[in-house]
């Protein structure tokens, strides 16, 4: 049914759009919140190791990490290919060769972060709500439980850069695993006996 002010209507509707436009707007505003992401620097005495694990079409999996001192700067790192798995899973693999080579270099304070809300709070609290990964969460604990400190951090996506960019290195690998110990100019291989 045509109205038969059209101009009146028109200008209804118009009013209409505008206020919940406005009420659209205070609502989405409040819900914001603005967080400065970069890389933190850490005690004097402590490593940060920044994890990631990246998981491409059809479920192929890489994970990396790199290990940096309290000035932020580079001390070692490794790449790794996976094979088949989730995006959950090569997150923990990435944590796990992460607290092995950490382990094994002989640091023993350690700040562990990992962009994976899920991983760090599984690392945190134990458990895990599948079975997914639980043998890597059982290690990992295992792992944690030795003598030596390991604080568990989220960390965004942003400030896990580097950590990304070896494990997008992880794919194009031959070997199970590749560690560098300057910058990425010098790998060497091995598989850690931990």
């Amino acid at each position: 049914m045509r109205p038969t002010n059209t101009a009146f209507h028109i200008l209804q509707r118009v009013k209409e759009y505008y206020a919940s436009s406005e009420l659209n707007f205070v609502a989405t505003q409040a819900q914001r919140v603005v967080s400065y992401i970069g890389w933190k620097p850490h005690d004097d005495g402590w490593v940060k190791l920044n994890t990631y694990g990246a998981c491409r079409e059809r479920s192929v999996a890489a994970c990396g990490g790199v290990l940096r001192n309290n000035h932020g700067e580079w001390i070692r790192g490794f790449s790794k290919f996976l094979g088949t798995c989730s995006a959950y899973v090569a997150e923990l693999w990435g944590v796990l060769e992460g607290l092995k080579y950490n382990w094994s270099l002989g640091f023993r304070k350690v700040e562990l972060n990992v962009d994976s809300v899920a991983v760090a709070k599984v690392i945190k609290e134990g458990g895990t709500a599948s079975n997914m990964g639980y043998s890597l969460v059982k290690e990992i604990h295992r792992l944690v439980s030795f003598e030596w400190e390991v604080k568990i951090f989220h960390s965004y996506r942003e400030t896990n850069r580097c950590a990304d960019t070896l494990a997008n290195m992880g794919y194009s690998l031959e070997e199970n695993i590749v560690f560098f110990d300057v910058g990425l100019s010098k790998p060497t291989s091995a598989i850690s006996g931990i």
